[in-house]
């Protein structure tokens, strides 16, 4: 394959060249207009803002909070019961995995795991723990009761460690066949997807990425934004750890980027990443014109659109670099996140690499994602969805949510992606 021509908004085209689709009909919706994720207004972020500020508590006054509450249920199992003694084993059960919970939050950064404020999460911890030693109060009998309330905490410390300890670190392959008749005939074309890094420290999952990379040894990376977790967007061992990481990436056709979540990867920061790279293309709102695949294949587009999470703005763009691509020209778009995926159907994109849902980060069995910071809510949290002529990959990513969330995944292990790309499925 000849090498890439990065062609911006307003590059030229050369004459005699049409579009591959018109710009089609601009398609808004009311709730694209009252709900956008991903800026500082949003729902979600305000929430996280909020969650943060519980990190300035003292540890002193978050031990009285715990220990009102364990007081708090005591004397409602005594009053439930009659027996003092029940009432003091139900706050000695209470704090005694509420000690456990912090502790395994403040160890954390200290084991190289994450680094996140351990305050927020504690205070939601507790609360949960409130709920499972009251919610066995209305059973009978009340050792039965006490029981259960046991088996609940229990139960709640094993899913705790598996997600802040074990499944952030579980990274998983996923490999696809995506078949396009435009490449009958036509290689195999190998295409290694990373996103939503959300990089605090070099840790052994990075050290882990770095070494399936090389050894999946792809025709070509895309990374679709999110480069630091929104805690380090300013800190400068983060951003030289992240340089650090992107320099090891390395493809026989390069390795191209777009940004994420505006607020995630400002471009200043971004630029002062990528500084002095010359083996990745930073793609903000360009089209990158690859040769032939073989000796009569078509000509392959990577596009990348710089997400601003305004879907009218963004689906506007996308129809202006839409009008850059030659005739049957096989269309690769890269976008942060799932919310243009009716556009880039309407305008025949062939595939489309996105992330930002982190898959929901967290999830529960029969009910999946519980937050996507999506316009289209669940309709798009994690996976492949093909509509018209296009597929759409949305990827769970490899980092977590910042400011005070908990650096957890549950039951939504990292992952990254391997595209093959190619004309027929039987050439795997």
């Amino acid at each position: 394959m000849e090498g890439p021509d990065a062609l911006g908004p307003g590059s030229e085209i050369r004459e005699g060249v049409s579009a591959q689709a018109p710009a089609g009909e601009r398609i808004t919706t009311p709730r694209r207009r009252q709900f956008r994720p991903g800026t500082e207004a949003s729902p979600f972020h305000q929430f996280m803002v909020l969650l943060n500020r519980l990190e300035r508590l003292p540890w002193a006054f978050l031990g009285l909070w715990a220990f009102a509450l364990g007081i708090s249920v005591g004397l409602a199992w005594w009053e439930a019961s009659g027996s003092f003694g029940i009432g003091a084993g139900a706050t000695g059960i209470f704090l005694a995995f509420a000690g456990g919970d912090a502790l395994m939050l403040v160890l954390l950064p200290r084991l190289g795991y994450s680094f996140g404020p351990p305050k927020p999460p504690f205070v939601a911890f507790t609360l949960f723990r409130l709920f499972l030693s009251l919610g066995a109060l209305p059973l009978r009998p009340f050792s039965w009761a006490i029981g259960l309330a046991l088996i609940g905490h229990l139960a709640f410390t094993g899913n705790l460690l598996n997600a802040l300890y074990r499944e952030p670190f579980r990274l998983t392959l996923t490999e696809l066949v995506v078949a396009s008749p435009k490449l009958r005939g036509m290689p195999s074309l190998r295409i290694l997807h990373l996103t939503d890094l959300h990089l605090e420290r070099l840790t052994r999952r990075e050290q882990q990425i770095l070494q399936w990379v090389e050894e999946l040894d792809p025709d070509l990376i895309v990374f679709t934004g999110d480069l630091l977790n929104l805690s380090y967007v300013r800190d400068p061992q983060a951003q030289a750890q992240c340089s650090r990481f992107l320099e090891a990436l390395r493809a026989p056709l390069g390795v191209y980027l777009v940004t994420g979540t505006p607020l995630v990867d400002p471009p200043e920061v971004v630029r002062r990443i990528l500084f002095g790279f010359t083996h990745i293309t930073w793609l903000d709102n360009q089209v990158v014109r690859f040769g032939q695949l073989g000796h009569r294949g078509p000509q392959i587009c990577l596009l990348g659109l710089t997400c601003t999470h305004d879907p009218e703005r963004d689906g506007e763009r996308l129809r202006e670099l839409m009008r850059q691509i030659p005739a049957h020209a096989l269309v690769i778009l890269l976008y942060h996140s799932p919310d243009l995926f009716p556009e880039a159907s309407a305008l025949g994109i062939d595939l489309y690499l996105c992330g930002h849902t982190h898959g929901g980060q967290i999830r529960l069995p029969l009910i999946g994602a519980l937050i996507t910071a999506s316009i289209y809510g669940k309709r798009y949290e994690m996976g492949l969805y093909r509509q018209g002529p296009t597929t759409m990959y949305v990827s769970r990513g490899l980092g977590m949510e910042g400011l005070g969330m908990p650096r957890m995944r549950l039951m939504c292990p990292p992952e990254i992606v391997l595209i093959h790309l190619q004309g027929d499925e039987s050439e795997l």
